[in-house]
């Protein structure tokens, strides 16, 4: 790392007070108090909340801790990245940390070092051998319509390998609507899941091909399922000089669909990438709400609770990730909603395999699959 840089960060952290609000205070406005950080609510250690994770980064950077622990490596990898103690943080003083950030910094650190977990390293090295974060061969049929269409659909891993019925929503929505779109015929990983993990390096080649692929369809507006590949693109990649949509907006812009209401009483779940990294909070209520019922949660917009999926935690710490998603199943149960919706194949997956365990018999789906089935035609 650089020296200016490094000072950079270690002035960020010396910025913290360990005034420990953003684990301790009252995050929701709710007379009950209600936890904010999945990490540090399931482990229970100062060093999975965000204070004792920027003392660790400090610690690394000053070259006070040489070797890795498995003490270490869980407390640094062992977090969603969902960005809920930065909103609680900047609601509170006027100090502006981007936490999330300086986590992923950290893990971009340890990587360098070599003490980067090997069920990442094994990730990576699935993407090198198929461009696909799940190592699969085979292939998600979609083809494009209209070579020459103005809307490029980017359908990520998540929802080509391990949701498919997500992405199948979608193209039938283009399909129902009479959308003109395509799809990228050399659709490779975004990265996300390598920059989340530090593995900055390996997600070089990655970007630099689906911006060549991006720039060469001459595509005007990219439309994203997943808010991981969309915040990607919008924080990662360069400016391409198109504009990204997530599909909600996309639908919201639309307008004036013709569908049917389902009577289906729903709880909507902030995705952590859509909501708190993007600011897109109201979109998906308007689409949602033009097909189902919508029951409040306790802890909704930014201050929602994470599902318990992202910054590599699925992959490396599953019962920390399906506690999580089991969390959030409650308290829709307790909102008096029949399903769980969302707007991101990740949480999809990780909400509907915790309620699958759990036989709760709450529904989950993503929004674009209640949309496709209430339009008419």
């Amino acid at each position: 790392m650089e020296q200016e840089r490094k000072d950079e960060i270690l002035s960020a952290i010396h910025h913290c007070v360990k005034c420990k609000l953003c684990s301790i205070s009252s995050f929701h406005p709710n007379a009950e108090w209600l936890p904010l950080c999945p990490s540090g609510q399931f482990y229970g250690y100062q060093a999975f909340y965000a204070p004792g994770r920027m003392e660790i980064f400090r610690e690394i950077l000053d070259g006070e801790i040489t070797e890795p622990s498995e003490g270490l490596l869980k407390s640094v990898y062992a977090c969603t990245l969902c960005g809920a103690c930065y909103e609680r943080c900047k609601q509170i003083t006027s100090v502006e940390l981007r936490l999330p950030e300086l986590f992923e910094e950290m893990r971009a650190e340890l990587v360098k070092k070599g003490w980067a977990l090997d069920v990442h390293k094994n990730i990576a090295e699935k993407i090198k051998e198929t461009r696909n974060a799940y190592g699969e061969k085979y292939e998600y049929k979609a083809k494009s319509p209209d070579g020459n269409a103005d809307v490029l659909y980017y359908i990520g891993c998540t929802a080509r390998y391990r949701v498919p019925e997500i992405a199948d929503a979608m193209l039938q929505i283009f399909d129902k609507l009479g959308i003109k779109y395509r799809v990228m015929n050399e659709e490779w990983c975004c990265g996300s899941v390598l920059l989340r993990t530090g593995q900055v390096e390996a997600a070089k080649e990655l970007m630099e091909h689906n911006i060549e692929e991006i720039k060469r369809s001459g595509a005007k507006t990219v439309v994203f399922t997943c808010p991981g590949c969309l915040m990607t693109f919008e924080k990662n990649y360069p400016d391409m000089g198109v504009e990204l949509l997530h599909s909600t907006q996309f639908l919201t812009r639309l307008g004036g669909m013709k569908v049917k209401k389902q009577g289906l009483e729903v709880a909507y779940h902030d995705p952590c990438h859509l909501g708190r990294d993007l600011g897109i909070y109201d979109e998906p209520r308007a689409v949602l709400s033009t097909v189902a019922d919508i029951k409040k949660m306790k802890r909704e917009r930014e201050e929602a609770w994470c599902c318990g999926s992202g910054g590599g935690v699925k992959s490396a710490y599953d019962e920390f990730a399906l506690w999580s998603a089991t969390e959030r199943l409650k308290e829709a149960k307790e909102a008096g909603a029949k399903a769980l919706v969302s707007a991101c194949p990740f949480c999809k997956r990780n909400l509907k395999e915790a309620a699958d365990k759990e036989g709760k018999g709450t529904e989950v789906y993503d929004i674009v699959e209640l949309v496709n089935r209430s339009l008419e035609g």
